[in-house]
């Protein structure tokens, strides 16, 4: 037969430098990961007996194409009682992941030549799903003298008649930001201002080691225009059950059952019963996992800082740090690809996260520290103190 033609739109799509990496690195051996963005912990053994208890229960059907009933009530809680945000289990949708939430939403929303508003660095499938809808991603490159946050002032200035939606993530992946109450009332106000929809990304909520988390949606007169998105891979250890959710207007997510059933159909039944049972008793193990975190974060900062050419600002949320790399002379995927082949270690270029973030390389603290200690030692012996 003749060659198999793709589609005009993923004919000229290239893997991401993050791909790249994670491909260079499956030729290697004895390597230290620092790429990964996921825990290191299993899921809880308690969550884990939860689902095999739901899958010999029967519960290996279907589910409703929004998720089960008693997870939507039980996510609406979580917020209400949590952040004080008010919502209906009607107004919530189980997804594949919070990615895939997130691109229902885009889907619903976004017509051919829409402006979405996103940070610059920010999580990779954001752009790439606003180019599966045909819609036009708008990074706002953010400062690391401003701690990597958006400000309103920043938002304004890319906002074109053909702006629909801002995207935002706080705590941020993968620069660790946290968006603090003042410069978040700025920023709905801009968004008010301009009639504009928020995709509120806080999947690492649980993850705060300095300020509190903002839930966007329950800022005045923003719930109407906002969504959002959370799930339980970070906060939970679950990132392979495949479980977020989106939190928002009902017509929108009314719409978002309509497209699940065209492509998923519905979430994994045994993923819920088991997100449903962390989610009512899990937080004890949440808050020591966090501590653990908090520590790694303030180790790996410390010992950045240390090594000849890179420094970085220490991270006020999430697992991550975003170190810049200017003054080794070099860019991130050379620095990344330098690091792999000389060094054992997996970073992740900057460049996959914006344009604007190639003086920058993501690590992830998400391994003990007795192995991050190892992988700084071994970056140190490549680049000096």
């Amino acid at each position: 037969m003749k060659d198999i033609a793709l589609s005009n739109l993923f004919k000229s799509v290239q893997p991401s430098p993050m791909l790249q990496m994670f491909e260079a690195a499956s030729k290697h051996t004895g390597l230290i990961s620092l790429g990964i963005g996921e825990p290191d912990a299993h899921t809880h053994p308690s969550i884990v007996d939860a689902a095999a208890e739901a899958a010999k229960a029967g519960f290996t059907h279907y589910p409703p194409v929004n998720g089960f009933q008693d997870l939507r009530i039980a996510i609406s809680e979580y917020w209400r009682e949590k952040y004080a945000l008010d919502s209906t289990p009607e107004e919530v949708i189980i997804g594949a992941g919070a990615t895939q939430a997130i691109y229902m939403i885009l889907q619903a929303l976004v017509n051919p030549g829409d402006e979405v508003i996103v940070p610059d660095p920010c999580f990779t499938p954001y752009m790439q799903a606003i180019d599966y809808v045909y819609g036009v991603p708008v990074p706002v490159p953010l400062k690391e003298d401003d701690a990597f946050n958006m400000t309103a002032e920043l938002l304004e200035s890319c906002i074109t008649p053909k702006t629909k939606i801002v995207m935002l993530n706080s705590p941020g992946n993968p620069t660790g930001a946290v968006i603090g109450m003042e410069e978040a009332l700025k920023i709905c106000d801009v968004i008010k201002k301009h009639d504009l929809i928020l995709i509120s990304d806080e999947i690492y909520e649980a993850f705060i080691y300095e300020g509190e988390h903002i839930c966007f949606a329950t800022l005045p007169d923003m719930k109407e225009r906002t969504f959002t998105i959370a799930g339980f891979s970070k906060t939970y250890a679950m990132c392979g059950w495949r479980i977020g959710y989106a939190i928002g207007p009902k017509k929108v997510i009314d719409t978002m059952k309509i497209i699940n059933i065209g492509t998923t159909m519905c979430m994994n039944s045994v993923s819920q019963k088991a997100a449903l049972y962390a989610l009512k008793n899990c937080e004890p193990q949440v808050k020591e996992m966090v501590e653990i975190y908090k520590d790694r974060v303030a180790y790996a900062h410390k010992r950045i800082n240390q090594i000849k050419g890179l420094s970085c600002i220490k991270p006020k949320g999430a697992f991550y740090i975003f170190a810049n790399i200017e003054k080794t002379g070099m860019k991130s995927v050379e620095l990344g690809m330098k690091l792999l082949e000389e060094a054992k270690v997996i970073t992740i270029p900057g460049i996959s996260f914006g344009p604007n973030s190639d003086n920058f390389i993501r690590i992830s603290c998400t391994i003990p520290t007795e192995q991050m200690a190892e992988a700084f030692d071994r970056i140190e012996a490549v680049l000096g103190k």
